[in-house]
């Protein structure tokens, strides 16, 4: 009996490390399986975070590449009207240049005299003084003749005075009425300075078209 006892025992046990080991087995090979899964999902998984990263990253890289180009034009747009204003300034700095040789040579006088007949006429004749460089005072000018010409265009008693005011100036003059209410500077330094921008606008224009 005890044999037989034993011997079922034995069977049980037998029987129960079998289905122990086949549910090992099992165990093992569904946890196999399922890491097998766990990988692939990990795996494509990762291959959607790696490609979400390239995508963000081809994304950044584009913005910055935009970024650069959007930079890099603004410095060569600012570099080029930066050269362009530097040309226009230095074609400024020529025509001063060439009025302060003007007013040293033989045509200046004639061209002077017309100028202050035009501003004489501006005013409208009266009592005027005009006042020069220091370098002008030696210009001999024809003040008799300048005076008959204003009174001939405006019809008005006319008296034009060298006044012993001194200018800072490279040539040009400034006329005024003798009690000052009005004032024409004609200096070659103002001129510029009014017509600077229309000179601007004029010299771009034929550099740059």
């Amino acid at each position: 009996m005890e044999s037989e006892v034993q011997r079922i025992i034995d069977q049980i046990f037998r029987g129960t490390r079998e289905n122990a080991e086949s549910i090992l087995i099992d165990a093992n090979n569904h946890a196999s399986m399922e890491k097998e899964k766990q990988k692939e999902l990990a795996y494509q998984k990762s291959k959607g975070e790696v490609f979400s990263i390239l995508k963000s990253g081809e994304e950044e890289a584009e913005s910055f590449r935009r970024t650069l180009i959007a930079d890099a034009k603004r410095i060569m747009t600012w570099k080029l009207l930066s050269e362009k204003e530097r040309l226009v300034t230095s074609v400024l700095d020529e025509v001063k240049t060439r009025l302060r040789v003007f007013s040293n040579s033989e045509n200046y006088t004639p061209f002077l005299q017309k100028l202050i007949i035009d501003s004489g006429i501006c005013l409208n004749g009266g009592a005027l003084d005009v006042l020069l460089s220091e370098q002008d005072t030696n210009l001999l000018l024809n003040l008799d003749m300048l005076t008959k010409t204003i009174i001939e265009k405006t019809g008005k008693w006319t008296e034009l005075t060298i006044s012993n005011e001194k200018l800072e100036s490279s040539g040009g003059f400034v006329i005024r009425r003798h009690d000052g209410k009005i004032v024409i500077n004609n200096t070659f330094s103002v001129i510029l300075k009014r017509r600077e921008r229309d000179l601007r606008f004029k010299i771009a224009k034929i550099l740059f078209h």
